[in-house]
């Protein structure tokens, strides 16, 4: 039922019923903290912004390919050279001595290469080759297995699964007859070696005979697929598996190039000349193979989109691909597209678009795509030349010479590199690169020219990778960030080039490689090249570069750090004029504004270069501009938290059916940003402003740039420049809570993350799942705090751990788990041990302290968990101490029952706000009250018998509290809260007592707050039931009558009935009131009795109107309240025809008009014979007999309303209209109801006497003899209790009568008035014996 998580126990910083702003350093808050994150976002946005290489190209709108070179902004060259200057040669390595003296038996054919994956080069002299390390020479290695002369040579990863772990590469070497795979492995000896040795395994893997191929090339692709280009134009594939197949070997080749036609017709028969293929090129990322060819022919084979197919696309010739180009560039000469030297694949990364870029004889670069623009990524099928890019030299004012005589090339992210033999003693390089302008709009790059000594054998790109990708992921546009976005994280680009002579390591300098390199040739930051650098780059993006240096905890003991520190506060604090420097004046910075308001988040999609034209506009209206230091400041954190600053920094995998958090990065990966955070808000300590707080935004100046001139941020943020003072305050409340949150998160990943979130609740790990930096360190309080308390969680029990890892958050994450939670944590343990003590004594000992101390924090607790806790253990005594306490830590003033008695108005906030804390706590009260309830009365139902889920011994059922100790401890809670004064937590008992039912147990409490309860105004559910039994409980009867009336009277859905029951009970509390001799409980008892006569024809009003299928509004209507007799009788009675009831209501309005009361009854006879019309006669009869009895029963005893001689007459003429059987129904049902023989005798006679012609109409003119003879009849056959006096004169009467009939009848010869003669003589003989 209970958890014992720490995770339940700590709450989320709440105060006052608010949650409180998380103070990331001294006077940070919330609102500086989105003001902050504002701007980073909008300084992430800044950084993709940059145009991409297809955006640079310019083509023509109205289709087409493009030409730059031409132009002198291509090749930016004003000003100092060496602000262009971006290679640096690292170090010159000479071939192993070991290896020179093997040339001497050279005899056929020598050739040499690189293995960058490995760091290694190779040579082969014939049949031999050798590899070593080109860094440092060293780990020579050779094979000699071979028989015939080496003539390609490749090495391949392999495909997975194929060979056991240890082989990590294939040696693949190509001879005239073999094709030869050697294992490769790598031994780890010591620590103390600079790199794994290689070793060679001594038996080929694999060997397939060439068949008359001659292979020149080998490449392999990064899944283990290995292509050859051989000789003839042809590109084979080396297939290899694991075992043999059922139509195939385990290793065998495949051409691609060639029909079936060729392999049945001699090779003196071919058709064509050889083209030996001399490069074979692999796009890894969209699985596109290229070939070049001697003679400058370009296939392209498409891999299929998973990479595991093969189909050849097309073949464009050396002529198309000229032509094409001198289409493009109509004023270049054709013999810059001569000779094509090297192809090499775009990765998508750097282009979605650019697929593949040519470089020619003279430097010059095509560069093609295989799709369309508008579908990048299409498969292949075409070879569109988009940009033709001429190296240096072409444009009109160029001051260099152009390349000639290039032999190889490379061009490998962004960067082209060149080798040019001029001469035979040595290679002259040529190296462009467009590092240092990717905010250009169209594509400039800078140059560099640099002497090796030889002729150049290989070259390769060993840039190491970044040692985490995650660190780097792709802009929104899917290709990668700019070399200034990512230089703080991005080693520099390494280059190797192998000649003769030995391996020349070059270096391409990042623009922070750049700045360091000038800042010790000029000895300081105050000298002109440093100022048009920071001018050239834009101030800001000067800046940001210069941090890295100043920030760098390598340089910290170095002038560097101090001189990029120095530069900082002289350019970046003020704002300088600009140079007259033409190549840079579309570099300039743009500028930012602090508006929380209107700055916007990063852009998710494809960001166009207008885009980024807009971004550079100038400030207009009253926005604020800012110094280009804060600028930098606020794009160098976006730059070091890009990586997961709005992508998902957690996210949920499924592993073996079971989904689990993990995290995107890596313990180390965090700290590294941590580490970068951590030294970005060390700067701005460092450079506070003596016996000043950074609050007052006072850097220390560190340089004096003129007499009595300062350029810190002292001089930069004035009194005057408080957006900037606000931003920069925000920008450090940032810094500290990012920090905080990064190592927090270190801590939990360095503690496996998945296994620390596993035990997180669905809620939360919703929370938790998909959340990014931003939202951490913005918006993210709880999910941090989850986290902690889910680390605490996995290490319960183990106090030493516990301890630790508290001590740990402390000091890395103050803010985020404080001196409050470390407390509540000790709570917990408390009562985690408390539960496994089986000591009563010392039990209830634990709990009370452990609820003291949770008192004295009892705003930072979290009172649901902390109660879970207790209850767990039993503790339910310390469940209600803990929640009165904390409520009204909460609300110290009282404002929540002051809002409680004032009907809780709309327009008070704060006692809302109190009054919702209050409750927080009463409803955790309420909760386990719910839950002992349970288990107190619910017994589990039985389940039939079933199969397990699966073998072994019976599942044991989940324990639960005995029904006993449930109640009892429901009990005692109950009783807690009534011997309480806390007056908002009776009445939240007594609802909950409302709604469960208990109203026995409500009634049967004794607290001045009850009454109160019960008779609140404006209640949303009236409590006037309980009310009445409440004051009758207490014999204030009088009371307890006056709350029933209003129930009776109450419009509302109760129903007639339950209101007559009410105004019943009303009447038998005024009888047992002692006020019976009050003039006012006389006035109300006739006030009640009238009323529930009145209540009385409603309900016969009603039963009437259903048995007649009255709607259900008129139910509802007749239902919803009492209504008057005038209303019952104009509203219902009347439209609806209801005779009985109208007669009931002149009855109780005592309204006796004569006429109206005949009309009535003749309305209620007739209507009751049409209700039985279909019946037989005597059923009818019968029917309105009883009806007459019924009503007899009512109005009998009311002349008035009973008017007797009307109603027989009328019942009479229907009986003989009826032709009824039984003439005198009539009569015996009025005798049944008590009306006296000589009163009926009396009535008929009457009737008879009055001469009514109706009987001679209706052809019965004796009918009323002949029901006076059965009167007779009765008369003298029943014994009839009249006294002796009354009986003689009754006699006399009679036979006076019966004289008058005689004579009548005998006057009469009808056949009928003989009989009722015969009849009344009889009757006549028996009164005279009598």
């Amino acid at each position: 039922m209970l958890q014992n998580t720490l995770s339940s126990t700590l709450s989320f910083h709440k105060s006052n019923g608010h949650i409180s702003t998380l103070a990331a350093g001294d006077g940070g808050t919330m609102q500086e903290l989105e003001n902050a994150g504002r701007l980073v976002d909008k300084h992430l946005n800044y950084d993709s912004c940059f145009p991409s290489l297809l955006d640079m190209m310019k083509l023509p709108p109205q289709g087409g390919a493009s030409v730059s070179g031409l132009s002198e902004n291509d090749y930016p060259s004003g000003g100092d050279s060496r602000l262009l200057r971006h290679l640096h040669t690292l170090r010159k390595v000479p071939l192993p001595a070991d290896l020179l003296h093997h040339f001497q038996h050279m005899q056929c054919n020598c050739m040499m290469g690189l293995f960058p994956e490995i760091k290694r080069a190779w040579l082969t002299i014939d049949s031999d080759i050798y590899v070593w390390v080109y860094e440092d020479g060293s780990d020579l290695s050779y094979f000699d297995g071979l028989h015939d002369t080496i003539l390609s040579v490749g090495l391949v990863t392999p495909k997975a699964g194929v060979f056991k772990p240890y082989i990590e590469h294939l040696l693949c070497l190509a001879t005239p007859t073999e094709i030869v795979l050697l294992g490769v492995s790598f031994s780890y000896p010591g620590e103390s070696e600079s790199s794994p040795c290689m070793n060679l395994l001594p038996e080929p893997l694999f060997s397939v005979s060439t068949d008359g191929a001659y292979i020149l090339t080998v490449k392999g692709s990064n899944d283990g697929r290995i292509f050859l280009g051989a000789k003839d134009g042809s590109l084979w594939e080396l297939v290899y598996q694991a075992e043999d197949g059922w139509f195939s070997r385990k290793c065998y080749k495949v051409n691609y190039s060639r029909s079936t036609l060729s392999y049945i017709l001699p090779s003196f028969l071919s058709l064509s000349d050889d083209d030996p293929v001399t490069q074979v090129e692999i796009d890894n990322s969209r699985y596109i193979v290229y070939t070049l060819t001697e003679k400058g022919n370009i296939s392209i084979y498409d891999l299929g989109s998973d990479g595991k197919g093969m189909s050849k696309v097309m073949t464009v010739s050396h002529n198309s691909i000229m032509n094409m180009a001198v289409m493009v560039a109509k004023t270049v000469d054709k013999m810059n597209f001569k000779n094509l030297v090297s192809i090499c694949p775009v990765d998508k990364t750097e282009s979605p678009h650019i697929h593949l870029v040519v470089i020619t004889g003279t430097g010059v670069r095509l560069y093609y795509s295989t799709a369309p623009l508008n579908m990048p990524h299409a498969r292949p099928y075409q070879m569109n030349l988009l940009h033709i890019r001429l190296p240096p030299g072409f444009a009109a004012n160029a001051l260099t010479h152009r390349p000639t005589k290039v032999h190889k090339a490379l061009y490998s992210h962004g960067t082209g590199i060149l080798c040019a033999s001029e001469s035979n003693e040595s290679d002259v390089i040529w190296t462009v690169s467009r590092d240092q302008f990717p905010y250009h709009p169209s594509l400039a790059e800078s140059q560099a020219v640099l002497a090796v000594d030889g002729y150049v054998w290989a070259l390769a790109d060993v840039t190491p990778p970044l040692w985490c990708s995650t660190l780097n992921p792709p802009t929104p546009q899917g290709t990668s960030p700019p070399l200034l976005v990512t230089q703080h994280q991005q080693a520099p680009r390494q280059l190797v080039l192998l000649s003769a002579s030995g391996a020349h390591i070059l270096t391409a300098l990042r623009p922070v490689d750049q700045l360091k390199h000038l800042l010790q040739e000029c000895g300081g930051a105050d000298s002109n090249i440093i100022k048009e650098f920071f001018l050239s780059m834009s101030l800001q993006q000067a800046c940001a570069t210069a941090l890295i240096l100043a920030m760098d905890p390598n340089l910290q003991e170095t002038r560097i750090a101090e001189w990029a520190r120095e530069a900082i506060f002289r350019y970046g604090t003020v704002h300088l004029p600009n140079v007259a420097f033409s190549t840079f004046q579309n570099f300039q910075s743009p500028v930012y504004s602090f508006l929380p308001t209107q700055v916007s988040t990063p852009v998710q999609g494809q960001i166009m270069p207008h885009q980024q034209q807009q971004h550079q506009q100038p400030p207009q209206g009253d926005q604020q501009q800012y110094s280009p230091l804060h600028n930098a400041l606020y794009l160098y954190l976006a730059r070091i938290l890009r990586p997961v600053w709005a992508t998902p920094f957690i996210k949920e995998e499924v592993i073996d059916n079971k989904p689990i958090l993990t995290c995107v990065l890596s313990s180390e990966e965090v700290s590294f940003l941590a580490r970068h955070v951590d030294l970005m808000a060390k700067f701005m300590l460092a450079n506070q402003g003596p016996g000043q707080n950074i609050s007052n935004i006072s850097l220390q100046n560190t340089l004096q740039g003129t007499p009595n001139q300062t350029m810190g941020l002292t001089t930069c943020v004035g009194d005057g420049n408080l957006g900037e003072r606000a931003s920069l305050l925000a920008l450090r409340s940032l810094l500290a809570h990012a920090l905080e949150v990064l190592r927090l998160c270190t801590v939990v990943t360095t503690h496996n993350f998945s296994l620390v979130t596993e035990g997180l609740s669905k809620e939360i790990r919703d929370q938790v799942r998909g959340v990014t930096l931003r939202d951490l360190i913005l918006s993210g309080k709880d999910v941090c705090r989850n986290l902690i308390m889910a680390l605490m969680d996995r290490y319960h029990g183990d106090n030493a751990s516990i301890d630790a890892i508290s001590m740990r958050l402390r000091d890395v994450c103050p803010s985020l788990y404080r001196i409050e939670d470390a407390k509540l944590s000790k709570a917990n343990e408390i009562i985690l041990a408390a539960k496994n003590n089986d000591n009563k004594a010392e039990k209830e000992k634990a709990f009370r302290e452990a609820v003291e101390l949770c008192k004295q924090i009892g705003q930072y607790v979290n009172v649901v968990g902390i109660c879970s806790q207790l209850a767990s253990g039993g503790w339910y005594e310390g469940v209600v101490d803990l929640c009165l306490s904390i409520a009204s830590q909460r609300d110290p003033s009282g404002q929540a029952l002051h809002y409680y008695k004032n009907n809780e108005p709309s327009d008070d906030p704060q006692g809302f706000m109190a009054f919702s804390s209050r409750m927080e706590c009463y409803r955790v009260i309420v909760d386990h009250l719910n839950q002992l309830i349970g288990s107190s009365t619910i017994s589990p139902p039985l389940s039939p018998p079933n199969i397990p889920n699966r073998p072994g011994p019976p599942v044991t059922p989940q324990q639960t509290m005995p029904s006993s100790d449930a109640g009892h401890f429901a009990e005692q809670m109950i009783t807690l809260i009534v011997n309480s004064s806390d007056e908002l937590a009776h009445v939240t008992l007594y609802q909950w007592l409302v709604d469960t039912g208990r109203t026995d147990r409500l009634l049967a409490i004794s607290t001045p707050y009850l009454e109160n309860f019960f008779t609140k105004p404006n209640s949303k559910h009236p409590l006037e039931n309980l009310l009445w039994r409440y004051y009758e409980r207490n014999k204030e009867y009088y009371k307890a009558a006056k709350t029933l009336s209003q129930l009776a009277d109450q419009s509302g859905d109760t129903l007639l009935s339950v209101r007559i029951e009410y105004l019943s009970r009303a009447l038998m509390c005024l009888s047992s009131s002692q006020m019976t001799t009050a003039t006012s409980y006389a006035d109300f008892m006739l006030h009640l009795e009238e009323k529930k006569d009145v209540a009385r024809v409603q309900l016969m009003v009603l039963e009437a109107i259903q048995a007649k299928g009255g709607s259900s509004e008129v139910i509802t209507s007749l239902n919803s309240g009492l209504l008057d007799i005038t209303t019952l009788y104009e509203k219902y009675a009347e439209p609806w025809e209801l005779w009985e009831c109208k007669l009931a209501i002149v009855h109780c309005a005592g309204h006796s008009e004569h006429q109206l009361i005949r009309v009535l009854w003749t309305h209620i006879i007739d209507n009751e014979l049409l209700l039985t019309e279909s019946s037989p006669t005597s059923s009818r009869i019968d029917a309105l007999a009883a009806k007459i009895k019924s009503l007899a029963r009512l109005y009998s005893t009311s002349p008035n309303f009973f008017p007797l001689e009307h109603i027989i007459r009328t019942c009479e003429i229907r009986s003989v209209q009826l032709k009824a059987e039984n003439s005198c129904w009539v009569v015996d049902a009025l005798h049944d109801c008590g009306i006296p023989v000589s009163k009926l005798i009396a009535m008929y006679h009457r009737l008879y006497r009055s001469g009514d012609s109706v009987w001679e109409v209706e052809r019965a003119p004796y009918h009323l003899l002949r029901i006076l003879a059965h009167l007779f009849s009765m008369l003298t056959d029943s014994p009839v209790s009249i006294p002796s006096q009354e009986r003689r004169a009754l006699r006399e009467e009679c036979l006076d009568y019966i004289a008058e009939y005689l004579t009548d009848l005998g006057a009469s010869a009808d056949a009928s008035a003989a009989i009722i003669s015969s009849r009344l003589k009889t009757c006549q003989m028996k009164l005279e014996k009598s």
